[in-house]
């Protein structure tokens, strides 16, 4: 038996294990089935072969344009404020990216949980005492969101190796003629809009920094010359005052007002990571559909196409159909938890600007958080709708095809893209399509009008006196 019948062979095996893998064969005869426990499924899951082709020289993932090699960069950013607890990431190849129980990258999470977890039992006890408003009550919705996308992560984390090993294995296809690399190619889509959305992050964390400052030294200002008195502006009493719900639980010392700091800071990143990761997921599977909708164009201007080359267009897309439903399983947690966020901080925030504000600035943040908000919820809507959009693009030129290169996996693929929603979702319960962008919008201004009518009494009091 040759090598390259002896690589079928595995690979046939291989691919019977995996996920999904009934797919390939809905319009066809179904496989054997494959034991979940046995050698060839423990073969699928760790120690595949990741070459192209089946020869002794080792594969050179460093030069090859796949999605690992892409998202690692932002990924080590992340773990930097204490996510996706993984080792061996940097590696070129995925093989070594491991998850431990037992690594520094897990204590960073677990110690960013603790820390995380006294400002927001501090923030519950301040609100038990002074009520709940719809304005006081923003602080607790987003240190419980925030720590509950840690813990997501932390889950996202422990399905991540064998994810990103079965998407490197799956993609490799994609990395050799004869598909092309797209205009803009992987690393280019997967790092520019999160560099994009780390800069507005960082803008928008300084105005909120800003507002808050300046806004403590106009009171402290126009206070001291009210009641005559000589009360100076100092890092210890701002602390004080904008963090008094810390100091609920904690006394009041210099290393716990650095420690409030870096915890609101890690906070507002993991807050944005949210929707960066969806969007930096989205870009990838979205690129390799594409590839597949320009693989099909091109054939349009052959006057003869053979049936094996529509055959194996079928198969790289229900491979990725396939890959896209593995991903949907360990993402769509994070992703039901970024829409609830985003859909209320929206809300919130619009909120904040139908009240009368004290200081222009703090209309330049409101103004700017909102338009920030909304400018990244579209994105990331829009960005994972690329995947459904690219999905059934090849359509139109797949119905243009001629009598004479008509064959039934035509109408097999046809079938497929035509009926198969191919799209992440929330937990199944919506699935990320252009469709769903207008119907948030809507449910954004009912919301709105609740939360308008339920601060009312709170909005007729005007502004609180500055210096009570």
């Amino acid at each position: 038996m040759t090598k390259a019948l002896r690589f079928s062979v595995q690979m046939a095996s291989n691919m019977e294990g995996q996920p999904g893998w009934k797919l390939r064969h809905m319009f066809g005869k179904k496989p054997k089935q494959v034991d979940e426990n046995s050698p060839t499924k423990q073969t699928d899951e760790g120690n595949f072969d990741f070459n192209v082709i089946s020869c002794e020289k080792p594969t050179d993932y460093a030069n090859l344009e796949i999605f690992h090699r892409a998202v690692y960069p932002i990924m080590l950013v992340g773990q930097c404020f204490a996510l996706m607890p993984l080792t061996g990431i940097w590696n070129p190849s995925p093989r070594p990216v491991r998850f431990r129980f037992k690594s520094l990258q897990m204590i960073a999470s677990l110690v960013f949980l603790a820390a995380c977890s006294v400002l927001t039992l501090g923030m519950l006890k301040h609100l038990l005492r002074i009520g709940v408003t719809a304005n006081n009550f923003v602080g607790q919705v987003f240190f419980t969101c925030v720590q509950c996308a840690c813990i997501l992560f932390i889950d996202l984390a422990r399905h991540w190796p064998p994810l990103i090993r079965y998407w490197t294995r799956q993609e490799l296809v994609f990395t050799k003629p004869p598909y092309e690399v797209l205009k803009r190619n992987l690393n280019q889509r997967v790092r520019q809009p999160a560099l994009i959305i780390i800069a507005m992050s960082l803008v928008e964390h300084g105005l909120y920094l800003t507002s808050a400052i300046v806004s403590y030294q106009q009171r402290i200002h126009i206070c001291s010359i009210t009641h005559n008195s000589t009360v100076v502006a100092s890092f210890d009493d701002y602390i004080k005052n904008n963090y008094i719900y810390v100091f609920q639980v904690l006394p009041y010392s210099r290393f716990i007002a650095v420690y409030i700091l870096l915890v609101n800071g890690t906070c507002t990143f993991i807050w944005n990571y949210m929707d960066l990761f969806i969007m930096m997921i989205s870009k990838a599977l979205a690129y390799r559909f594409e590839q597949i909708s320009k693989r099909i164009c091109r054939l349009e201007q052959e006057n003869q196409v053979p049936e094996t080359t529509f055959i194996e267009i079928r198969e790289h897309y229900v491979r990725m159909c396939e890959l896209l439903e593995r991903v949907d399983n360990v993402l769509s947690s994070i992703i039901l938890l970024s829409c609830a966020n985003n859909l209320y901080f929206i809300c919130c925030q619009l909120l904040n600007i139908f009240n009368k504000l004290r200081w222009p600035i703090n209309y330049v943040y409101f103004w700017y958080s909102v338009l920030y908000l909304v400018g990244r919820t579209a994105c990331v809507f829009l960005t994972a709708a690329t995947i459904n959009d690219e999905s059934k693009t090849a359509l139109t030129v797949l119905r243009r095809v001629s009598s004479k290169n008509w064959c039934v996996e035509v109408e097999r693929l046809i079938f497929q893209m035509s009926t198969q929603t191919v799209a992440l979702s929330g937990k199944k319960f919506y699935f990320l399509t252009r469709r769903l962008l207008f119907g948030m919008a809507g449910t954004i201004v009912t919301y709105e009008l609740v939360l308008l009518q339920f601060d009312e009494p709170n909005r007729r009091k005007g502004l609180l006196p500055l210096c009570a």
